[in-house]
């Protein structure tokens, strides 16, 4: 391949989280302009996408231009499917008077011997018309010797045939014939006889010109005449595209222009090449030659970059699918609301193309209906959604029923209504129903109106649409997106799974409001609601959970256990108990099983608590038990109040990210770091709570060695603080040795251990082997 095939101009990053695979590029882009919707199949490799251009099939047989010329040659009385089979799937033998082909049957019984003879000739050639007919270059001599025969055969017919129709066919297959052998002058000597830049009238002739162009030794002439043939010929747009030199100026390429017509092909094809804002071209085609399909086609392709620059921001508050991760203000991108002030600039842009639609003349360019199209979704980009409902309405009228653009105006149309409403007042159009249950499929549709929606206020019917884009186990299509309230330190956290983006977003109150409304779905009256989405009742159960988690998190242990216990016991056995087994499931069915009782036993730390109490360890047993541990401690009759204290203690620093119950809290946990945007962040990194708890059982100690634990205890929960606050992270890195000595002086805790208690320091902080002996010296 003569040119690497890299379009964009821009390096695209494949940016990788240390832990693995982050969404970019096609993964996360956004677009609605459905390329089936719409009549530019023709420049279907050019297409606008965060990937390089390549070869599209449906290019190769958008236009079947030769296949007419033949139905032409035969007054019309075939079939354009049948010649297509003739010239891609026939081969020599296949060429014979029995052949049921319509097209062959037409030749035979008109008795037409000149257009047998040269479709078998024809054929004959296919096979050199390659540049390499054995990988390992065996034969090269034996073919370039067949194909020099061929080449001077095609030459004499050429000159022979008196009819030019057969004359430039045989012409054309020499100059192919020429072009595989390497044989340039050949085909400036060929062109020059057969065939003329002026005379290009049908694809032959095209055909024709992109050899001339191959073999042209000016590169301006060169550039201009494979825009002439991009412009004319679908079939070979990628070659010339691939052959065509945009660094050379166009001012140079449009001195050697004849007519206002080549002026406009010549912009065209610079265009393509342009990753960027791309009015200015569309405005110099439309100046010079208005009715260019091209024309049309740069204006689907702006369409796309500004979906793109926009509605990916917008929607999914990852920054557009081009933009380079790592360079150009790094920052932007760890920031979303930085991102979404880039899609607002991008809006802006979106305006000035609406304006210069506006200042066209729709009667002289191609596909009026779909200019109209360009400037609905235009008007709903730069959020002036009345007018384009009203475009909209213009085009209901006018489109045909079939008119497949049709249901891209739909999706624009919803999107309008959605957008379009009050905030707190936002909800489902009845008029959008049918439209969203007739692309519930299409998910990146449906996230933006759930994405609409909640930035509307509404966040049970956003939920409720982000849920429904879980269609099975064997889907795996996702939406790529990211939260509102992420920040620098998790700029790469997100999301395609609305539980946990439910688990790290939602406040209680909105979990509960969506329970409600998943519960009344099959009830409803509605008739949308009762059949867009079907709930299963482990569904609720598990968002259930989910709502009993975020009051642990909120240390709201009453409202927890209560919904904890509508879920049941039973419930909680599936899910959370696999340890009781023997211990043989431990971790192996589900990350989330607790293994250790947070009472009694703490991570990395050998036992010293007797366990005085056996019970079954789960989310509802662990959230009763520390209810009734929190009322004897905080009970002034209790006499083991201390006990009790440090029993709580023990539990919500095993609630952290450092204990054995963290699943009270969370449904995963990362090796590496665990920050995140969830309301108890600090708590959970920290245990800040555990730190207090530890400080109610020193208040009530009543010897020294309890007491010194109990500040040993809070200092190692002080540690995770101080951690938390510089940003240090064990998990990435050792700590040096000067930052252990800063972190123990800023320690307060372990400071008052060594300054109270100074027989006992060294026993305390040296390990963890003196802690059964002082727990015991508690009485």
């Amino acid at each position: 391949m003569r040119k690497l095939i890299i379009f964009t101009a821009i390096l695209l990053n494949s940016f990788f989280s240390a832990c693995g695979f982050y969404p970019y590029g096609e993964d996360i882009r956004f677009q609605f302009l459905n390329p089936d919707h719409f009549p530019f199949q023709a420049y279907a490799s050019f297409y606008y996408s965060s990937l390089s251009f390549e070869q599209s099939p449906e290019t190769i047989n958008s236009n079947r231009d030769n296949e007419k010329l033949w139905k032409e040659y035969c007054n019309n009385k075939i079939a354009i499917e049948d010649v297509s089979t003739v010239l891609e799937s026939y081969t020599f033998s296949d060429i014979r008077e029995d052949s049921p082909n319509p097209f062959l049957h037409y030749l035979y019984s008109k008795k037409d011997v000149e257009a047998i003879t040269y479709l078998k000739f024809a054929k004959n050639c296919e096979y050199f018309n390659t540049w390499q007919d054995d990988p390992w270059e065996r034969n090269e001599k034996t073919s370039i010797t067949k194909r020099n025969s061929l080449l001077n055969k095609a030459i004499v017919l050429a000159t022979r045939k008196s009819n030019p129709y057969f004359k430039k066919r045989y012409a054309f297959l020499a100059l192919r014939l020429a072009f595989y052998n390497h044989n340039l002058k050949t085909i400036d000597t060929l062109y020059d006889r057969y065939f003329t830049i002026s005379g290009t009238n049908d694809v032959i002739d095209v055909w024709a010109l992109y050899f001339k162009a191959i073999s042209e030794k000016d590169p301006v002439l060169q550039n201009l005449y494979f825009a002439k043939v991009f412009a004319a010929s679908p079939e070979k747009r990628f070659v010339s595209w691939q052959n065509f030199s945009s660094k050379i100026p166009v001012g140079n390429v449009l001195k050697a222009t004849h007519n206002r017509k080549e002026k406009a092909e010549v912009f065209l094809l610079y265009g393509l090449y342009n990753p960027d804002k791309n009015l200015d071209n569309m405005r110099r085609i439309y100046a010079e030659y208005p009715e260019s399909d091209g024309l049309s086609f740069l204006l689907y392709r702006e369409l796309g970059k500004l979906e793109n620059w926009i509605f990916t921001p917008y929607y999914s508050l990852f920054s557009s699918s081009l933009e380079d991760y790592w360079a150009n203000n790094y920052s932007e991108n760890r920031n979303v609301l930085q991102v979404l002030e880039r899609s607002e600039t991008d809006r802006h842009y979106a305006a000035k193309v609406l304006r210069f639609i506006d200042s066209v003349d729709l009667s002289k360019v191609k596909n009026p209906d779909f200019w109209k199209y360009a400037r609905a979704e235009l008007l709903f980009m730069t959020k002036n959604y009345t007018e384009s409902l009203r475009q909209i309405s213009e085009l209901e009228r006018s489109l045909p029923v079939q008119d497949p653009m049709r249901n891209n105006v739909e999706i624009i149309k919803t999107l309008d209504l959605f957008a379009g409403q009050t905030y707190g007042k936002a909800e489902i159009p009845e008029v959008a129903k049918s439209i969203i249950i007739k692309n519930k499929d299409y998910k990146q549709f449906i996230f933006a109106l759930g994405r609409e929606l909640e930035y509307l206020g509404n966040s049970d019917d956003a939920a409720l649409l982000y849920a429904s884009l879980i269609r099975s186990k064997e889907d795996y299509s996702q939406v790529y997106f990211k939260s509102l309230k992420n920040n620098n330190k998790t700029f790469g956290t997100y999301y395609y799974n609305y539980f946990d983006y439910l688990d790290a977003i939602y406040s209680p109150g909105q979990l509960k409001s969506f329970i409600r409304t998943l519960k009344g779905l099959s009830k409803s009256t509605d008739l949308f609601y009762r059949n867009f989405y079907t709930v299963k009742p482990s569904e609720i159960n598990s968002l259930y959970d989910l709502l009993g988690t975020k009051y642990i998190r909120q240390n709201n242990l009453a409202s927890a256990l209560k919904v904890f216990s509508k879920l049941g016991e039973d419930y909680f056995d599936a899910e959370y108990s696999h340890w009781e087994k023997g211990g043989k499931d431990s971790y192996s069915s589900s990350q989330k099983t607790f293994d250790k009782n947070p009472f009694y036993h703490l991570k990395y730390t050998p036992d010293f608590i007797p366990e005085k109490e056996h019970f079954k360890v789960n989310k509802i047993s662990v959230t009763r038990k520390l209810i009734e541990y929190l009322n004897k401690a905080n009970n002034p009759e209790e006499k083991d109040r201390d006990y009790y204290y440090f029993l709580v203690a023990n539990c919500y620093y095993n609630m952290s990210q450092y204990g054995n119950a963290w699943m009270m809290k969370r449904y995963f946990l990362s090796s590496l770091e665990n920050f995140s945007i969830r309301e108890d962040n600090l708590e959970f990194n920290t245990a800040g709570l555990a730190k207090y708890y530890y400080g109610k059982a020193l208040e009530n100690a009543r010897t020294d060695q309890f007491k010194a634990l109990c500040l040993r205890m809070q200092g190692r929960c002080e540690n995770y603080h101080y951690d938390f606050t510089t940003g240090f992270d064990p998990n990435y890195a050792s700590p040096s040795e000067n930052y252990e000595n800063r972190r123990l002086q800023a320690n307060r805790y372990y400071q008052d251990l060594k300054s109270k208690f100074p027989r006992r320091y060294e026993d305390m902080i040296s390990g963890c082997e003196f802690f059964n002996a002082y727990f015991k010296a508690r009485r």
